[in-house]
């Protein structure tokens, strides 16, 4: 996959319906003169971002495409004043639909929001265990922003500069990010015992990343190597380890990156380790690694030098 980003300002509320790809949407302006609607959108695969911005105050009423799931959360700009299906969002809330849900909106003058735009067969499982989740349902999530802070940071991610090369590997981190951000919003269910089963599961999982070095994994990929779902494999990491296979992966990415900062080479950046590994907030990456290691990326690069 090469980068797939989109931007675009439209200075017409005639314009939007035919630029959202995810909704058949219908838009009435009701603040009289100017109107401008930024869009900033990146393509994922499973998953679509969308972050926008508008000057003037509009309605909309929309419907989510079967196969897909839509969540809104705001980003900036007035709180509590927007409605959407009669929720006033709070600065931390968000509001999933479900496949062929209705959108009834009154988007005022200054908001801006991120819509994440994500395929069922990936997500369907984990939200649909949401309470009062499903298809045709709007459901508010009052705090997941709070729950899940790395939302406000993938919706940064439509306007991010990665290289085309690494696109692929950016896109898979973040959507793999965003599964296990709001996979942790809900109950697990049945926890295994850390009995010979869990065991076997977690150590072959564990084996299996050590033939990979210097690029991302996911935990879909993971299952998959292992021959398991990767809620199954998530719930024997907890019953192993006490932590999630995704908190796992992300001390393991730390890992791996300073195993080839360590080794150094000509030409070696750090934003490129970084990016080959999945880690695109590369503030947040230095900032984790520095935590984790006590010096930063470039010293740790540097003394292999």
């Amino acid at each position: 996959m090469t980068s797939a980003t989109f931007s675009a300002d439209y200075h017409q509320i005639e314009t939007l319906a035919a630029a959202q790809r995810d909704f058949e949407a219908e838009h009435i302006q009701l603040s009289p003169g100017r109107f401008r609607f930024r869009m900033r959108l990146a393509d994922l695969g499973p998953v679509r971002i969308q972050a926008n911005a508008v000057e003037g105050t509009y309605l909309c009423q929309a419907r989510v495409r079967p196969g897909t799931w839509a969540l809104f959360f705001p980003t900036g700009g007035p709180v509590g004043v927007s409605r959407m299906n009669a929720v006033h969002q709070g600065a931390a809330d968000a509001v999933l639909y479900g496949p062929g849900a209705e959108l009834h909106a009154r988007v005022v003058d200054g908001q801006c929001w991120a819509m994440a735009v994500l395929d069922d067969d990936r997500f369907g499982p984990t939200l649909g265990r949401m309470p009062g989740a499903g298809a045709g349902r709007a459901v508010p999530l009052p705090g997941l922003l709070a729950q899940a802070p790395g939302l406000r940071d993938l919706a940064a991610l439509a306007s991010r500069d990665v290289p085309g090369a690494a696109w692929a590997t950016v896109a898979a981190a973040a959507v793999d990010d965003l599964h296990a951000a709001l996979a942790a919003t809900v109950p697990e269910g049945r926890v295994p015992r850390a009995d010979a089963r869990a065991v076997r599961v977690t150590a072959a999982a564990v084996a299996y990343l050590a033939t990979v070095h210097g690029r991302a994994v996911s935990s879909a990929e993971v299952a998959a190597a292992v021959g398991a779902g990767a809620r199954w494999v998530n719930l024997c990491f907890q019953a192993v380890y006490g932590i999630s296979l995704h908190r796992y992966l992300r001390a393991w990415r730390l890992a791996e990156s300073r195993r080839r900062l360590i080794a150094g080479g000509d030409g070696l950046l750090v934003k490129q380790v970084a990016l080959d590994l999945g880690l695109w907030h590369f503030s947040r990456f230095a900032r984790d690694y520095q935590a984790m290691y006590g010096e930063t990326p470039s010293r740790t690069l540097a003394a292999g030098r």
